[in-house]
Parts: C-alpha cells; sequence; structure tokens
C-alpha cells in the first residue's frame, strides 16, 4: 500500500514539490526515530551504529561514557584548564559548577595560569617546555604598548621595562609549573593550526606580531600550517613531559568547535579552517590511542556538528534535498565562466 501511494505521489507531484515534502517530513522522523540498536549479526554494538533522529546525542552520550570509564572527576579532583578559546568553557564550567579548578595566578580568560589563549599544538610544547626547565630562555619583545612575552597572547601584561617584563616571564613560569603538576587532570583544548614564526629564534608567537614589530622586522617571521606528523611529534613530546613532571596526570582533550577568525595561507577561511580541524582531530586520535590509561577525548567538536537538523536527514548522515541544491548553486557559481 505505501509503495503505491509513493508511486501515486511522484506521477502527481512535480519533483521540487516532492523533495521539499520529503525535506519537510524529515523532521517528523527525527522526532520519533525508534529505539536504537546495534547489528548482533557483526557483533557491533548500539554505540557502534550511526544513530537515527534524536537518538543522536543519547548514543555519543554512552560511546563517551563507555570511552572515559577510566576517568573520573570529582569535586574535589584538582582540575586544570589551557587552550584556545573553548577552553574558557570548561574553565567558566568548572568554577560555576563547584569544581576543585585550579588557578595558580591571574587570568583574565580564566585559565589556570596567565597564559592567555593557546591555539596551536606548537605553542602548547613551548609552554609545557618553558614550564618544565630552567634553561629555557627567557624572550620578551618590544612594541609601542611595551615589553611582552611574546609566547603568550598579548592581553597579558605590558611593561615598561625589559627587566620588569623579564622578572614577570620567570614568576609566570614558576605559576606555570604549579598549575601543570598540581592538577591530577589536565583538559587541553586544541583549536587552531596556523602558527606565526620568529625565524631569528625558530620560537612559535603566540598569534601575528604587532603591527609595529611587523613594520620594523616583518621579513623575520613567516606564517605557517603545522604538518599532520609534526602536530602529532609534538603533542607526544608534551605529553611524555608532562608526565614525566606529573606523573600521574591525566589528560583530557578536545577540539573546539570554533571556526578560525581568519586565515593567512588560504584564499578561503571556512574551508581551511575545516581542514585545519580535521588535522586536529586526528592527531589527538593517533595520540590517545597510544595511552588509553591517562589520555582521553571528549568529543566538543562532534557534538557542535554532528547535530545538525537542517542540513541532515533524519538518519544524521545522508543531506536534505536543499542542501544538496545550495551545494550544486554554489558550484555553479564558483565554476561559470
Amino acid at each position: 500500500m505505501k509503495r503505491k501511494f509513493n508511486s501515486l505521489i511522484r506521477v502527481l507531484l512535480p519533483k521540487f514539490l516532492r523533495r521539499y515534502i520529503k525535506d519537510a517530513s524529515e523532521s517528523m522522523t527525527r522526532l520519533s526515530p525508534g529505539k536504537h540498536k546495534g547489528l548482533p549479526k557483526y557483533n557491533l554494538a548500539e554505540t557502534q551504529v550511526y544513530p537515527n533522529g534524536n537518538n543522536l546525542l543519547a548514543t555519543l552520550a554512552a560511546a563517551t561514557k563507555l570511552k572515559l570509564s577510566n576517568l573520573e572527576i570529582t569535586k574535589v579532583t584538582p582540575v586544570a584548564s589551557i587552550g584556545s578559546c573553548f577552553a574558557e568553557e570548561f574553565a567558566y564550567f568548572m568554577e560555576k559548577n563547584g569544581y576543585n579548578y585550579i588557578r595558580t595566578e591571574g587570568d583574565k580568560l580564566a585559565a589556570s595560569a596567565n597564559w592567555g589563549r593557546v591555539y596551536t599544538i606548537p605553542n602548547l610544547l613551548q609552554i609545557v617546555r618553558y614550564s618544565s626547565d630552567d634553561s629555557y630562555p627567557v624572550i620578551v619583545e618590544n612594541c609601542s604598548r611595551g615589553w611582552f612575552d611574546p609566547l603568550r597572547e598579548s592581553m597579558n601584561p605590558f611593561h615598561s621595562t625589559k627587566n620588569d617584563a623579564e622578572n614577570e616571564v620567570i614568576l609566570h613560569r614558576k605559576a606555570s609549573f604549579d598549575a601543570l603538576t598540581k592538577c591530577d587532570v589536565l583538559i587541553i583544548t586544541l583549536g587552531q593550526n596556523e602558527k606565526w614564526i620568529d625565524n631569528k629564534n625558530s620560537k612559535v608567537w603566540v598569534r601575528i606580531p604587532p603591527s609595529d614589530i611587523m613594520k620594523s622586522r616583518g621579513s623575520d617571521f613567516s606564517v605557517e600550517e603545522t604538518g599532520y606528523q609534526e602536530n602529532v611529534d609534538k603533542l607526544n613530546e608534551a605529553v611524555l613531559i608532562l608526565k614525566k613532571i606529573n606523573p600521574d596526570i591525566t589528560v583530557l582533550f578536545t577540539v573546539s568547535p570554533v571556526a578560525a577568525y581568519a586565515t593567512f595561507v588560504d584564499p578561503d577561511v571556512v574551508s581551511n579552517s575545516f581542514a585545519n580541524k580535521c588535522i586536529l582531530r586526528a592527531v589527538v586520535n593517533d595520540v590517545v590511542k597510544k595511552d588509553p590509561g591517562q589520555l582521553f577525548y571528549f568529543p566538543s567538536f562532534e557534538i557542535t556538528l554532528c547535530d545538525n537538523p537542517r542540513n541532515f536527514r533524519a538518519d544524521n548522515r545522508h543531506v536534505k534535498y536543499a542542501t544538496v541544491d545550495r551545494i550544486f548553486s554554489l558550484f555553479m557559481k564558483a565554476t561559470s565562466r
């Protein structure tokens, strides 16, 4: 009967209207997808089969609980947070809900030490290195606002003298070491993948240098994307150092769903931002698998992007007809001459 009805609809209604009705009906299907099941004949649990409709978040939650079964964070667990702008959300959540959130010095963005935002894996590794190695060089720079630490975000203190800036960096590094060693759980949020390199000393600045520095010695700097293997190597090194200075540390990684504001290496910020997010997600996947006892992943990126009723059909995998139309409309605009 249903097949006959569908055949009748195809005969009576024009294609564009059938597609519109199909897209509209997906919303109803999404609300009542039925009980999500695994595939016993393939020995697959329900968390291994992509969920339909409103089962998406519940299934992802079940899978996440399973993968984090060896990670316990209670209200007394010392927790620290470092990373890109989404790391602030973890910090605010911890403090608002009464967790034992570590702060070893003031930070305008709620990081556990005065790191500011830490966008890239190379930046993260530099912080871990300078926090654990007293011989790591103290580097300060001067711009129109004063002397500052280029390895941290520019909202950190500016000083009137070089000596004051260097002394503040030394105090910060002690506080940074304390934050990384006093926590039982360190939440690391990876966000971006473009790095600004000072080719005079091979150090990675946290962001583009101030305009007056770029005017005076812009040729000293280059901006690059970090490749997959280099990211893996640097993140593994950061983890090894963290384990050395804090043997019982547990690291919970997440990838920020917040897109890059701009790109210096590609004409397309949207596509390039997504490409770099995928690199970071793949890197974390590789690193975490090597030590599932101390390293974990929380799917902030997936929760944000996969729960997308506007573009996906009720199976959460195939795209709606309206989305297909938008895709090929853009394709035609981009390729017509």
